[in-house]
């Protein structure tokens, strides 16, 4: 007779398994309508495609943002950022974070300005200042002007950085562009990784290989040193991005904006990950959200990975312990409370 009790399912383990979220969205409604105006003035499909999500994100109705968007698209972020609603506080924001068992996360950062003059990034930084070791700051760039990239990198860079974030669909440029190579090779002497935005993407203006797999190949190639996080794992082109990391050891996936629940179904296009999960996608693999994408709780996206059929040491891997490895390989802020997967 078992007097032991039931064996835990994935799930109970997830509970016991802090997450670092590697792919997050911090922001005042200022800096949520300057990241939504950068959406609507660049790839305004996404503020319809995402339609649902946004609103459900923002708590907004949906009717209502429909026909504000059929308007005009700055009406539709007026319906999600109303007058009134109440104020980010910090300190909510991280309470809420631990209930869910986030340990730290990744905080993608821009350089939109705001009213006042500051940059995203500016706010960002002086806002989480005292929180280092859980907010994670990844400035972003915009590589239309790589003067302007490299300042923005450096000022980032002393004002406490962590990480760089790019989305190349949005700048309309390819990072692999030579002209951007002192960009990179600021960001690997600074040992700053980067998040680059890779894969598929929904604006009409631009091809989806100006992030790719390809991209993190050339970069990961040409800078040797530099620490590279392909942004939602270049989906579909999940293997391609794996056998990339495989080659070059600063590279490293992530896989927000997509729900782990449907990575085991045939045709997911994330046969590759799961099917490696035991040897190169083992120590490569990171969980992020991007927040907004898919609104649930983290908790509940993390559980999503605890119930894959992965073995209990790559799932603590890929919930927090190789985004602690990236954190500690880049010499940044630890992460409190963890150990670098493998150590």
């Amino acid at each position: 007779m078992n007097v032991s009790g039931p064996a835990p399912s994935h799930g109970a383990a997830s509970l016991r398994t802090p997450v670092v979220d590697a792919c997050s969205l911090v922001y005042d409604d200022a800096g949520w309508r300057a990241y939504l105006h950068r959406l609507g003035e660049n790839a305004p499909e996404y503020l319809d495609v995402f339609s649902h999500s946004f609103c459900r994100y923002f708590g907004a109705g949906h009717t209502a943002y429909r026909e504000a968007l059929r308007a005009r698209w700055q009406d539709a972020v007026d319906v999600l950022l109303p007058p009134g609603r109440r104020p980010f506080e910090l300190a909510a924001h991280l309470a809420d974070r631990q209930r869910q068992g986030v340990a730290a996360e990744f905080a993608m950062g821009s350089a939109e300005r705001l009213p006042d003059g500051r940059t995203v990034n500016d706010w960002l930084l002086e806002t989480t200042r005292n929180v280092r070791d859980r907010v994670h700051v990844w400035a972003g760039l915009s590589l239309r002007d790589p003067a302007d990239a490299l300042r923005e990198l450096e000022r980032a860079e002393e004002a406490g950085a962590a990480g760089l974030c790019v989305i190349p669909f949005l700048d309309g440029t390819d990072p692999a562009d030579p002209r951007f190579a002192p960009v990179f090779d600021a960001a690997a002497t600074a040992r700053l990784p980067v998040w680059l935005h890779t894969g598929h993407h929904f604006s009409r203006r631009h091809p989806t290989g100006l992030g790719s797999w390809r991209a993190i190949e050339a970069l990961a190639g040409r800078h040797r040193e530099l620490l590279l996080v392909a942004g939602h794992a270049g989906w579909p082109d999940v293997r391609e991005t794996l056998l990339t990391a495989a080659r070059h050891p600063g590279v490293h996936l992530e896989f927000s904006s997509h729900r782990p629940r449907h990575m085991p179904k045939p045709g997911s296009g994330w046969e590759p990950l799961l099917h490696h999960a035991r040897g190169p996608a083992r120590d490569r693999v990171l969980f992020g959200t991007s927040t907004w994408v898919n609104p649930h709780p983290t908790r509940a996206l993390a559980d999503e990975v605890a119930e894959l059929p992965l073995p209990a040491d790559v799932r603590a891997a890929w919930l927090s312990g190789n985004a602690a490895a990236l954190a500690a390989r880049a010499g940044r802020a630890a992460i409190r409370g963890l150990s670098p997967a493998g150590a």
